[in-house]
């Protein structure tokens, strides 16, 4: 996701537009691999101040995920927007958020799976009206209704279950 700026290190203030469409190498995320499906984007414009670089930017990418309620392996496409700004590495210090460039040419790599992983979520259900597995047995329910009893009993009631389910006179 490189992008020449030689232009724009000439004509500052003056906004650039840029696009890029490829494929995503798998990554890492909470250290656990993500895969990517199908081609990525990313499109947007680029201002030079005289210091840095603000790039403003649209961006599309899709990955196998799986259901957080039923297991069931999906494909989910995040459409996310962001802002970033870059420095000339040589005046990038550790304390700043922004990103370095060498040369005629800005990197976006790095800003774009910061930002994708900032917008992934936690968890992804397949359709929100999911039912998910069965506790008991593990049966998934959008396809039937298994034979388990569900009913949840309150854990400080838990002594007086037993008594009931022990058949004996008290």
């Amino acid at each position: 996701m490189i992008v020449s700026v030689n232009e724009a290190l000439r004509r500052v203030g003056e906004p650039f537009p840029f696009a890029w469409e490829g494929e995503l190498t798998p990554q890492t995320f909470g250290g656990d691999p993500v895969r990517f499906v199908g081609t990525a984007k990313l499109s947007g414009t680029y201002v030079y101040d005289g210091k840095t670089f603000r790039v403003d930017a649209e961006a599309e990418a899709s990955y196998e995920t799986t259901c957080a309620r039923c297991g069931k392996a999906m494909v989910e496409t995040l459409s996310f927007a962001f802002t970033e700004h870059f420095v000339r590495s040589i005046y990038k210090t550790p304390d700043d958020e922004l990103y370095p460039y060498e040369g005629e040419r800005l990197d976006l790599t790095e800003a774009f799976f910061d930002n994708l992983f900032l917008e992934m979520p936690m968890t992804t259900v397949c359709s929100e009206s999911c039912k998910g597995l069965c506790p008991v047995c593990g049966a998934d329910l959008n396809r039937g209704q298994c034979s388990c009893q569900t009913q949840k009993i309150d854990a400080r009631l838990s002594a007086l279950e037993s008594l009931l389910n022990d058949h004996k006179e008290v």
